[in-house]
Formats: C-alpha cells, structure tokens, sequence
C-alpha cells in the first residue's frame, strides 16, 4: 500500500505542476457560475429555472467531472509515451494499484471541485435571494455526485490507456460536450419528451437529476399553467431507476479501466 501511496502523490504532483488543473477544475466551474448568474439577469423570474442555483449547480458539478476525465486521460498518456509507466512495469506493483494510483489523486482533486461548486452555488444564493439548499443537503449532495466522478475518472484512465497523448484529449473532449448537451447541465431536456428519456439511460443525465432531486430543484415551465404551480424533481419518479444505472455504470467503467489497463501492461512487458 506504500507504494501505491508513493505513485498517488507524483501523480497529485503533476497535476499541481499543470496550470490546466486551475484553470479548468478552479477556475471554469466558477466562471460558470457567474456567467450564468448574467444570463439571468436578462430573463424575466420563474421562465428559466434551469439557470437557478438548486438547478444549476448539481449540474455544474457533473460538468467538472468531465474535466476531470480530460486531466486523467493526459496524465496517463503523456506517461505512456514518455516510457515512464514501461519502467514502473519492472516493479512489483500490479494492475490494480496503478489504477488506484491515479484514481486516488483525482478523487482528491474531485472533491476540491465539489466542496468549491457548492460553496460557491451557496454565496451566490445568498447574493442573488435565491437560497441554495442547507448543511445536510449540500453534504447529501456530495455524497451523491461521487459516482459520477468515478465515472469520469475512469472513461479517463480507459482513453489514456488505449489512446496516445494527441487523440485522447479530442476524444475526451467529444464526452465533455456530451456531458454538457445529454446531461441537461444548463439545457432544458424536461421540457423535451422523449429525448429526455433516452438521455435517462446516460450518467450525466441522471447524476444531474439525482442532484436536482436533493436541492428540491423545479422543472422547467412549459406554458402559464405550469409557470404558475413549479414541479419539483422528485426522487419517486425515476430516482431509484437511475441511482441503479449509474452505480451500475461505476461499476462497468472501473472495470474496463482495470482490464485495459492490465492488457496494456502485458503487451508492454512482454
């Protein structure tokens, strides 16, 4: 376990070494969040809750995951193309505690982001009048967002592993877009029918209505009649469906990570 402690903090050194860990794990979400602050400043009240703090932040949280999984795709590659993982190969450590060795950091730097996101989602809520959500919730809602970042780690760790430096970044950035647009970050997709259901079946989407459910978030309105009586997200609905997928989706990811990774690691010692 020591050296997997070892090969976790040069990982978390070289994140800390890397100005990309700032600017999009720090500095992106909170920009975010005051942009989206400006847009709502220019929509009448109650036509865009989407933009309100108990909706957007569990959304922008998801988002800063896939950041995550861009982070992790780099370090892995980059490692893989210097030779550096080919020399740590000789070592007694075995497949496993590579992947716990670069999860680990991530996780850290995960929660960082989570802790920055809310507070930050509270202090504009509080500005703003909106409120967010109180003490218990916000911790409900960090434990619940934690899936979610295995997730994007993961996908991470699996492009990294099976794709070089130059095209895992452009892969991960396909699923970043993706996170954004399918997980309903700041796009209505309750006012979308059937492409709201489809997009249920993918962890974004449900990590962010998991989140919106926990701050007692309120649909979009789609006429008066609705504008008048706001829906709240309701964990009765679909909730139980879509913690099932995506504990599921946890699961499947960190086990590919694994398998790619050890069928690396064969291939490059013999």
């Amino acid at each position: 376990m020591k050296k997997v402690i070892l090969f976790a903090k040069r990982n978390l050194t070289e994140m800390i070494r890397d100005p990309l860990l700032y600017i999009f794990c720090v500095g992106f979400p909170i920009f975010m969040i005051l942009m989206f602050n400006v847009i709502l400043h220019y929509i009448p009240d109650g036509q865009s809750p989407i933009f309100y703090e108990k909706s957007l932040i569990p959304g922008i949280v998801m988002f800063s995951y896939s950041l995550l999984m861009l982070m992790s795709s780099l370090l892995i590659s980059k490692d893989r193309q210097s030779a550096f993982l080919k020399r740590l190969f000789s070592s007694p450590l075995k497949a496993y505690q590579f992947i716990l060795g670069y999860l680990i950091p991530f996780i850290i730097v995960g929660l960082c982001q989570t802790v920055i996101c809310i507070v930050s989602g509270c202090i504009s809520g509080l500005i703003s009048g909106r409120g967010f959500v109180d003490f218990g919730n916000a911790c409900l809602l960090f434990v619940e967002m934690l899936p979610m970042m295995v997730i994007c780690i993961s996908l991470g760790m699996i492009f990294g592993t099976i794709l070089n430096d130059k095209s895992s970044p452009a892969v991960s950035s396909v699923f970043i877009s993706a996170s954004g647009i399918l997980g309903g970050a700041w796009m209505p997709l309750d006012t979308m029918g059937n492409f709201e259901k489809a997009c249920g079946f993918l962890p974004f989407y449900e990590s962010t209505y998991l989140g919106r459910c926990i701050t007692g978030a309120t649909h979009t309105p789609i006429d008066e009649v609705t504008t008048l009586k706001p829906i709240i997200y309701n964990f009765s609905d679909r909730g139980t469906l879509y913690l099932v997928l995506m504990l599921g989706y946890m699961v499947v990811l960190v086990s590919l990570s694994l398998f790619a990774f050890t069928n690396k690691m064969k291939k490059d010692i013999s």
